[in-house]
């Protein structure tokens, strides 16, 4: 089956973090990081207490999208 470029370019963009569909933002490991949790991941310390959640969500991007 073949997959278009216009499907390809339509691809769920919920972000991983604060799990909201957002228009913009980056793929990446095939998950979605809109602009606003970037830019907040960016700027937040490693003593913050968000840090942990932070990490946490992302974590999710290890998981495989393959079942079997």
């Amino acid at each position: 089956m073949r997959v278009s470029v216009i499907d390809k370019n339509k691809r769920e963009k919920v972000c991983i973090v604060c799990e909201q569909e957002k228009a913009e933002g980056i793929f990446l490991f095939g998950h979605f990081l809109c602009v606003d949790c970037h830019q907040v991941i960016v700027q937040t310390n490693t003593d913050d207490p968000n840090y942990a959640f932070y990490v946490q969500q992302l974590r999710k991007m290890m998981t495989s999208k393959i079942y079997s």
